[in-house]
């Protein structure tokens, strides 16, 4: 018994690891992310009905939802599709879960059975009545959903106020040099105001203009095959890029005006110290003093003009310090006598003057005049007020 049942474990064995692979392994032609996010996009522009697209002309994936119920699974219809000139052929569906509660299904035609520029007629019926579901025709080459674009770049120009951008074109992209591509420019994070610029067909670069300056702009790129060979949808936007556009005031330009600004300065600092005599000369003009002309005026006399030595100059420095005493006011002298009887005396004309002889040692006794008399005799008690 032992003999016989040993030869059985190894094929057991190798059994039980088979199927629990088969169980393991995903469903043939499982949708990847990639897939999710594409027919996603083509259902949120509003499509509706069977849709179907192709990545590198290559391969061609058709899917429809539907609201999710109880009992409902792709056993339910039946998807064919036939070439022109060709047979019907069968196309297995796959089943998968969709946003808000739906259901898709979806077939993966064969690489064999992918040909561009050849009418493809798709019909999806219902498997029990065999009642028409869905029913188109189209060609691979003009259903071209690709990828976004690459590495997205950008940087400012040499020029200011330029942004240039640049791009690589969507991986494993058929005939790159056909692929339109359009730009959208947003301003400070404000999608509202985004601007769409679109790019000539193969350009993967772009120079953009008329941009605000001192603003952070965000740029995304998205492809598209060119028309009139090819046709699709609009890929998925790239991954975004931002910049902040140059200022008004380039940092440069701010720096080399400042020191011009500083040369200028230091050239009016320098100009005004070599000649600053002269300035003080012309703002703060000097005053005469009158040392010059009177001798020992302010070592010897202090500054007194009323001592008799001193001699009054004719000049513009005796006009200054001896202004001309109005005719009718001079000088008052009283004089008392040895009777303490007291008499004016003025030097004026206009009052008279007493005691007029021409035998005394002055003109007028009692004026103050700076010429001296032959003989003076001045009274006994004199006082000035």
């Amino acid at each position: 018994m032992d003999h016989l049942g040993a030869p059985l474990w190894p094929g057991v064995g190798s059994l039980w690891l088979l199927l629990t692979g088969a169980a393991l392994a995903p469903p043939p032609n499982s949708p990847g992310p990639k897939f999710e996010s594409k027919a996603a996009l083509l259902v949120a522009h509003g499509h509706k009905e069977l849709l179907c697209f192709t990545e590198r002309l290559e391969d061609l994936v058709c899917f429809w939802e539907e609201a999710a119920s109880a009992g409902i699974s792709p056993d339910n219809y039946s998807f064919s599709y036939q070439l022109e000139g060709e047979q019907w052929k069968p196309c297995r569906l796959h089943q998968a879960p969709a946003a808000r509660g739906a259901v898709r299904f979806w077939c993966s035609l064969p690489t064999a059975d992918t040909s561009s520029f050849v009418p493809l007629e798709l019909r999806v019926t219902a498997a029990s009545s065999g009642a028409p579901r869905y029913r188109r025709v189209i060609q691979i080459n003009e259903v071209v959903l690709l990828d976004p674009p690459a590495e997205l770049e950008a940087r400012r120009a040499d020029e200011g106020g330029h942004v240039v951008l640049r791009w690589l074109p969507p991986p494993g992209a058929p005939m790159a040099s056909l692929i339109r591509y359009e730009v959208n420019i947003s301003a400070g994070g404000a999608a509202g105001n985004a601007q769409k610029v679109e790019i000539l067909d193969g350009r993967t670069e772009c120079v953009l203009s008329n941009l605000r300056r001192g603003t952070r702009y965000t740029f995304t790129v998205r492809a598209r095959m060119a028309e009139p060979s090819f046709d699709g949808f609009w890929s998925a936007w790239s991954e975004p890029a931002s910049l902040l556009t140059a200022s008004d005031l380039d940092p440069l330009i701010l720096t080399l005006s400042l020191i011009l600004v500083l040369i200028l300065l230091l050239l009016a600092v320098f100009a005004l110290l070599s000649h600053r005599r002269a300035l003080k000369q012309k703002i703060w003009p000097g005053i005469p003093s009158p040392e010059s002309e009177f001798e020992g005026l302010f070592t010897t006399h202090k500054g007194n003009f009323q001592v008799g030595s001193l001699v009054v100059p004719s000049g513009p420095v005796a006009s200054l310090l001896l202004p001309p005493t109005p005719p009718h006011l001079k000088y008052l002298y009283l004089v008392v006598s040895d009777s303490g009887i007291s008499t004016d005396y003025s030097s004026g004309g206009s009052q008279g003057i007493k005691g007029d002889s021409s035998n005394g040692p002055y003109s007028n006794p009692y004026e103050n005049n700076l010429v001296p008399a032959p003989e003076p005799s001045p009274p006994s008690y004199v006082a000035c007020s």
